[in-house]
């Protein structure tokens, strides 16, 4: 059995902070760190965002919920974004949603066009904005 490559962990340097459309200067920010949950037995990978109150949700998870709860995971400047960074301590907390087959199923049909994380993110930032009537 391959070794995995890590657990999420609350360490910075283990995070990317990423700045969702790098040509507005008033644009959000989300912090991913790819990982496994250490409470999965079968060690799988996944993208997880950090919520603004310090939990972790993974990316699937997240696309299940409204555009209109996207201000959970999104900061709207970088030092808000590190200061929630800053404050974590000991193992992540794991904000656990339900997923159904067709959920995972949904989500691996839109990645599969080639996006990356990055441009999902860009995407719902979109539908965030729309949701909220914001331009």
């Amino acid at each position: 059995m391959p070794t995995p490559l890590r657990a999420l962990t609350n360490d910075y340097k283990d995070c990317r902070l990423i700045k969702l459309d790098p040509d507005d200067p008033t644009t959000p920010y989300a912090v991913m760190q790819e990982g496994y949950d250490s409470a999965d037995a079968n060690y799988r990978m996944r993208m997880f965002y950090l919520q603004r109150d310090g939990q972790w949700i993974d990316e699937i998870a997240r696309s299940t919920r409204p555009d209109s709860e996207a201000g959970d995971i999104l900061f709207e400047t970088c030092a808000e974004a590190l200061k929630v960074l800053g404050n974590l301590r000991g193992k992540p907390v794991i904000r656990h949603l339900p997923v159904s087959e067709a959920d995972a199923k949904s989500y691996l049909a839109r990645i599969g066009g080639g996006s990356s994380p990055q441009e999902l993110l860009r995407q719902f930032l979109a539908r965030y904005r729309a949701a909220k009537g914001k331009p």
